[in-house]
C-alpha cells in the first residue's frame, strides 16, 4: 500500500514544500507536477472526505477547490489543487489600476455565486489564505463547508460578507505597510461599512475609487 491519488498510486518521496501564499502555509503544501498537493498531517483532517469529494465536484476560477483526493493505505489524507503562478505575488491591491482591481474582485464573487449555489459556505478566508498577483485567488478550502440551513439566497449574502471582511482587512493591513495613519486606515474602513448588504462589493469599490487610478489614491484623497 501507501499514498494513492483517487485509485492511482503515487511516489511522494523528495517532494518540495513550498510557500503557496505569501503571508503563511495553507497547510503543508507541496509542488507535485502541474498542480500543488496538500498533505495532512498526523492526526489532522481539516476536511471530511465527503465534503472534500463534494467539491472536486464544483468549477470555479479563483476560489481554489481540491481536484483530486489524496489517500495512505485508504485513509483520506489531503488533495490537489490547482497551481498558481507566484509571479506578481508581491503586487499590492492598493496599488492595482482600478479596472484590473474590479476585475478581479468580481471573478471572485462569481466563484462565490456558484459556491452559494452549491450550498458551500465559505469558512477561513483570512488574509493570511490569499494570494494576489495582479489576480485575487482565495487558496485554503480546507475550512469549508455543506450549509444545508436556510436558502441559498441568505448563504450567498453570508459568503459575499465574507468577501468584504476579508477586502477590507487586505486593503487596511497594506496602507499600514506603506505608514498611512491610523486616521486615513479607520476612515476606509469605516466607508467600507456602508455597503448596503445587497450591493456587490466590486461595485461598492468602483463608485468609492470614482475617477482615482487606484485605492491608495482615493485614501490619500479621504
Amino acid at each position: 500500500m501507501g499514498y494513492r491519488l483517487e485509485n492511482r498510486e503515487v511516489d511522494l518521496s523528495g517532494l518540495r514544500q513550498i510557500t503557496y501564499v505569501p503571508s503563511k502555509k495553507a497547510g503543508d503544501i507541496y509542488r507535485y507536477k502541474n498542480e500543488v498537493i496538500r498533505i495532512f498531517k498526523n492526526n489532522e483532517e481539516p476536511i471530511d472526505e465527503e465534503t472534500a469529494r463534494y467539491l472536486t465536484t464544483i468549477s470555479t476560477n479563483r476560489v481554489l477547490l481540491p481536484r483530486k483526493l489524496l489517500f495512505y493505505n485508504n485513509a483520506f489524507k489531503g488533495y490537489t489543487m490547482k497551481l498558481v503562478s507566484q509571479k506578481g505575488a508581491n503586487s499590492k491591491i492598493i496599488n492595482a489600476p482600478k479596472r484590473e482591481l474590479i476585475d478581479s474582485i468580481q471573478s471572485v464573487e462569481n466563484d462565490i455565486d456558484t459556491l452559494s449555489q452549491k450550498k458551500i459556505l465559505l469558512n477561513n478566508t483570512g488574509i493570511g489564505h490569499t494570494l494576489y498577483n495582479g489576480e485575487l485567488y482565495l487558496v485554503d478550502p480546507s475550512k469549508y463547508r455543506i450549509y444545508d440551513f436556510g436558502n441559498t439566497g441568505s448563504l450567498k449574502k453570508m459568503n459575499h460578507y465574507h468577501l468584504h471582511l476579508l477586502l477590507t482587512e487586505l486593503i487596511a493591513t497594506e496602507l499600514r505597510k506603506i505608514n498611512c495613519s491610523q486616521t486615513e486606515i479607520n476612515g476606509l474602513k469605516l466607508i467600507m461599512e456602508l455597503k448596503d448588504i445587497d450591493e456587490a462589493t466590486s461595485e461598492y469599490l468602483s463608485e468609492l475609487i470614482g475617477d482615482k487610478k487606484d485605492i491608495k489614491e482615493f485614501v490619500k484623497k479621504l
